[in-house]
């Protein structure tokens, strides 16, 4: 009977150790991913800044290509600001420890890779648009 006990309690803290691996491992997916995405966001303030220069500036260009490198800006923007939403929003499994249960923090933490995932792609998609656009206007460093 004691052995049966102790067998439970056992298979009780592995199973929540477990979750806790668990919750570990997604959080350092995420923070894989954003320390992945994070270095590009120079370069996206860089294209930003020179897009936007290179409209107000050129007077060589046509409006349909002021209008094209705007809209490149604006996605650059966009790319970024959903990266320092994203930083500013994120909370720690650390820090849910006390408020959430073991499946809540995992769930978030499911969602949350979700999140950077699709932050990365659009931050990937937006600066292979604007290199080439950098590149058909002979934007230099």
């Amino acid at each position: 009977m004691v052995c049966a006990r102790l067998l439970i309690v056992f298979l009780v803290l592995n199973l929540f150790s477990c979750q806790n691996n668990d919750a570990e491992v997604l959080h350092n997916q995420i923070m894989d991913i954003h320390d992945e995405v994070m270095p590009k966001t120079g370069e996206i303030a860089y294209l930003y800044l020179a897009f936007r220069k290179k409209v107000e500036t050129d007077s060589t260009i046509s409006l349909d290509q002021k209008m094209e490198l705007l809209k490149q800006a604006d996605d650059l923007e966009k790319a970024e600001d959903e990266m320092m939403v994203w930083m500013n929003d994120y909370i720690s499994p650390q820090k849910m420890k006390s408020s959430k249960n073991n499946n809540q923090i995992i769930a978030y933490l499911q969602e949350q890779k979700k999140i950077i995932s699709n932050i990365k792609v659009h931050t990937d998609a937006s600066l292979a648009s604007g290199k080439k656009w950098k590149e058909m206007f002979s934007i230099n460093n």
